[in-house]
């Protein structure tokens, strides 16, 4: 496992460390760094003067998210558990945390449990909010619009962190206020997910209205690397659908109450997709461009596949431009910017655990979403994302390495039946390959993805399944449901003449048209974090672990399904333990039920 920048399992200390560490490395010069403060109170009194203050600790919140401790965890919590990767290329020596948890024998002595560093960005946002309101009377040129966009983006960062730590540990302490004097309570209660999700809504709204419209910035690494009116509205809608299923679970399967958080979902999400859309169309206008030419997709401001040029190359163009080059003008909502020229910046996550060249990580795709023939597979064989996310070689293989955020260029073949009946190959088509780099092992310039044009559609079509009941509103809400479902999976299989490459669901059934969001989510957004909670989310909607065990027991694993099956029969298993060292620090933290043993913890 990677060693860690900080090593400090209690988050009472971390969040003061780290966001003390910033201020310091940013008030120390090289002739005062020896330079030694009385108290970090001190500190922050002496710091909080110009607008640059305020600035540097605001971008201390964005290059926070952008290091290990942060962005390996959205591959760990997100993806390690599901089935959509399986074992790659493991050394035990490196990989026994990774291994364990994908054997799901997850305890709380696991490094991946450290949730130190997200409460440390959430202390960094809170301090930003508790000291930036003085500056404004200690320098003019920070002026209350300032106050307001500064606010309004460390309350979304505050916001998605505790989301994720919701989703990944369930019960967990709410940080609401900054953490800067010893005096202070260190240790938190824990909220239940409700009262999580409540408090984080709360956040978002008010963060909607304050912070900057999308495309306001002067730069596209801005405009998708920082939170702006389209990413809070994405992270919303994202919160809703999961304070949905959790309001489902706690009221025992009766969802009447929650039918109000699919309508608001819905909301956001055609508020995303129609700015963004009126966004495209302007600067369309304004710089002389065109990107669409009256294609049936157009409706939807997701990047569209090109249908007029049979070329390879051309043909990978969405997965080129969202993908590899990042920050798409179409597509992308917010990333975590990475840079390879800067190693502090880089992207050292994927290539980590996807892998580099054509040589898997320690976590590979499993064969019903890399193989092609069969009804069974995940991807239709005319889906270009099957090649585009997943390498193929010639002959069998054993591992199918990971290629999404790493490539520029595909490998493996497409049928394409409407062109004579011949495949379309990515590789030895004729075409010149002149964007074949692969990611380096030690970093690489890709940005993480948190939320993208396509995520949102998938999102609302959730909602509008979801939704549905027996008024008249209710085949509305399939067949627009079905529409966005459609519209993704069909960018993707442009060449789909039968009906075994279509996709359907049966006639009227809220139910069948719920899987299919669900499979076409997998099919869109592998590898990027989203689908072991889109299981955990479907699992809180049925009540009870067993259909989505069914789907992930037979993807994932070939041998001890039964014991799997054990280990995950109950709804506390479905999320990670809390670290040790964390109950043992914080005498008001209770361990998950599942993970509770007959240790007693000797509480410091």
């Amino acid at each position: 496992m990677k060693s860690f920048k900080l090593n400090i399992g209690r988050f009472s200390h971390a969040i003061k460390t780290i966001a003390l560490g910033a201020v310091l490395a940013m008030t120390c010069s090289c002739e005062d760094f020896l330079t030694i403060y009385p108290t970090d109170k001190v500190v922050l009194e002496n710091y909080w003067k110009t607008k640059t203050d305020v600035e540097n600790m605001v971008a201390n919140s964005y290059r926070l998210m952008i290091q290990s401790e942060f962005c390996d965890r959205l591959i760990v919590w997100g993806e390690l558990r599901s089935d959509n990767v399986v074992e790659g290329t493991y050394d035990a020596n490196k990989h026994g945390n990774i291994k364990n948890i994908m054997e799901a024998n997850l305890l709380p002595q696991n490094g991946y449990n450290d949730w130190s560093h997200f409460y440390a960005i959430i202390n960094n946002c809170n301090i930003v909010m508790k000291f930036a309101p003085q500056v404004m009377e200690e320098d003019p040129d920070f002026t209350q619009g300032d106050m307001n966009v500064t606010r309004g983006e460390m309350l979304a960062i505050r916001a998605l962190c505790h989301f994720y730590l919701v989703r990944t540990f369930r019960d967990i302490p709410l940080l609401k206020e900054a953490m800067v004097d010893d005096d202070q309570n260190l240790y938190q209660e824990q909220a239940t997910p409700i009262e999580a999700l409540d408090f984080i809504l709360e956040d978002l709204y008010e963060a909607e209205g304050l912070v900057m419209e999308s495309g306001n910035y002067p730069n596209m690494t801005d405009n998708k690397g920082r939170i702006t009116k389209n990413a809070v509205r994405a992270i919303t809608a994202d919160v809703l659908l999961w304070r949905a299923a959790f309001g489902q679970y706690a009221a025992n399967g009766n969802d009447q109450g929650v039918k109000q958080y699919y309508t608001e979902c819905i909301a956001f999400c055609d508020s995303v997709l129609n700015n963004h859309m009126k966004y495209l169309k302007n600067y369309e206008k304004e710089n002389k461009v065109t990107y669409t030419a009256g294609r049936a997709d157009e409706k939807y401001p997701m990047l569209l596949q090109p249908l007029t040029n049979a070329n390879a190359r051309y043909l990978d163009y969405p997965y080129y431009e969202v993908f590899y080059m990042g920050n798409n003008l179409r597509e992308s909502i917010f990333e975590l910017q990475h840079a390879a020229i800067d190693y502090a910046a880089a992207n050292y996550e994927v290539p980590y655990f996807y892998g580099r060249g054509f040589t898997a990580g320690p976590l590979a795709a499993p064969r019903y979403m890399a193989e092609k023939g069969t009804s069974d597979n995940l991807y239709a064989d005319t889906d270009f994302r099957r090649v585009n996310y997943i390498h193929q070689s010639e002959g069998e293989q054993d591992i199918y390495p990971i290629i999404k955020y790493g490539y520029s260029s595909a490998s493996g073949t497409v049928d394409k039946p409407s062109y004579g009946g011949s495949s379309l190959s990515y590789v030895t088509n004729g075409v010149k390959n002149d964007h074949n780099e692969g990611r380096d092992y030690f970093s690489s310039q890709v940005n993480w993805i948190m939320y993208r044009v396509t995520d949102v559609m998938l999102m609302k079509a959730e909602a509008l399944a979801l939704r549905n009941d027996t008024l008249a509103r209710g085949s509305k809400d399939l067949s627009e449901s079905f529409d966005l479902v459609k519209a993704v999976y069909y960018r993707s299989n442009p060449y789909k003449v039968t009906s075994a490459d279509s996709i359907s669901y049966s006639a009227g059934s809220a139910e069948s048209l719920q899987e299919l969001v669900l499979e076409e989510r997998q099919r869109e957004l592998a590898f990027e974090g989203k689908r072991w909670f889109d299981l955990v989310r479907k699992a809180l909607r049925d009540g009870e672990t067993g259909p989505m065990l069914d789907i992930l027991i037979n993807h994932k694993y070939e041998t001890n399904q039964k014991a799997i099956r054990s280990k995950m029969s109950a709804m506390d298993c479905l999320f990670f333990p809390i670290s040790e060292r964390e109950i043992k620090t914080n005498p008001l933290l209770k361990q998950n039920p599942a993970y509770e043993t007959e240790d007693v913890y000797e509480k410091n």
